[in-house]
């Protein structure tokens, strides 16, 4: 009689958990639903994640199933394919650069962050769930805003305008808008407003950060991919000679990557 072999059946009971549960799941999350020990079970994780079965988030050491895996089952909303799809690219792009950088879609009259390596610096500690960039003061905001198609950006302005916040007044000066939009175009990158937020790292130096678009192959503008820093790091002209062109290439790997 064939004996079956243990570890690829508690591997095959890790997958069916994580196929059938609609969010991703946490380390305990994992050990609840299987039982198995922490250290059998990382090393599961690790084996098929090895294999492209699995992904863990960047920011939240989540798990999931990945896309190829739940194609024919329940293929995985747009924004959680592109954070998919970013995660091996940010892993890269902060140990090139040594600055943390953000994924962000819009929800609503906000951006929203999906991915992020921000947790690896001290001065960028709000956390993935509670950041909500604005659009006329972030980088990501400013970007996705000046990239987006014209009907969407109607629909944005229009939100922006019934808000009974400093945006909300800001969002009425349709000049400035127009501005803002020819400018970022001809950057070809979202600028943040230096005092945003007002964040400063241990010796008191504002946070700056650029944001560049992330295109499907039909050029529709899907998210957008942004980097901090610290104000006294970088110069402008190896942000224009040396950072801009590294992202823009990340941003056409991560649509590249896109199941």
């Amino acid at each position: 009689m064939v004996k079956s072999i243990d570890s690829v059946t508690r591997a095959m009971q890790v997958l069916e958990i994580l196929k059938k549960t609609p969010q991703s799941l946490t380390l305990s999350e994992l050990q609840h639903y299987t039982s198995i020990n922490k250290a059998t079970l990382l090393r599961i994780l690790k084996t098929l994640m090895m294999n492209g079965w699995v992904i863990r988030s960047l920011n939240e050491s989540r798990y999931s199933v990945s896309s190829s895996v739940l194609e024919n089952i329940r293929p995985k909303s747009l924004e959680a394919r592109l954070a998919e799809a970013a995660n091996p690219t940010l892993e890269k792009l902060y140990y090139k650069l040594n600055w943390p950088s953000d994924i962000t879609v819009r929800d609503g009259d906000r951006m929203k962050l999906i991915e992020t390596t921000r947790d690896r610096n001290s001065f960028l500690t709000v956390k993935l769930s509670q950041c909500r960039p604005e659009f006329l003061y972030s980088g990501v905001g400013r970007c996705y805003l000046s990239f987006c198609e014209d009907w969407e950006r109607e629909e944005i302005i229009k939100k922006l305008k019934n808000l009974k916040t400093k945006e909300g007044k800001l969002a009425q000066d349709t000049e400035w808008i127009n501005q803002l939009v020819i400018q970022t175009r001809l950057l070809g990158y979202g600028v943040r407003q230096s005092s945003y937020y007002n964040h400063r790292n241990n010796s008191g130096m504002l946070i700056e950060a650029i944001a560049v678009p992330i295109k499907k192959h039909n050029k529709k503008l899907i998210g957008c991919l942004s980097l901090a820093w610290s104000s006294d790091s970088l110069k402008k002209a190896e942000i224009e000679n040396k950072i801009l062109f590294q992202l823009k290439e990340a941003a056409e790997e991560i649509s590249n990557r896109m199941p």
